[in-house]
């Protein structure tokens, strides 16, 4: 039987949501809050829910890798 893929890759997705978003890029709630507080991430929010798209996932990701360059 095949295994079922868990994997959390950018591409599997449409939007995230927080804890997911957290866990696969390694950083923290808190972390997180403050960059959306500073408009470092963009987020969309469907009812009580906090949802990132994931191109803004993919572009936040890019500036964090450049930044550090």
């Amino acid at each position: 039987m095949p295994k079922k893929n868990n994997s959390l890759h950018p591409v599997d997705r449409i939007n995230w949501q927080v804890g997911d978003f957290c866990a696969a890029h390694g950083i923290g709630k808190t972390t997180f809050y403050e960059e959306v507080k500073r408009g470092d991430i963009k987020i969309s929010k469907v009812g009580k829910r906090t949802l990132i798209p994931d191109d803004e996932a993919k572009a936040w990701q890019t500036r964090r890798v450049i930044g550090t360059a």
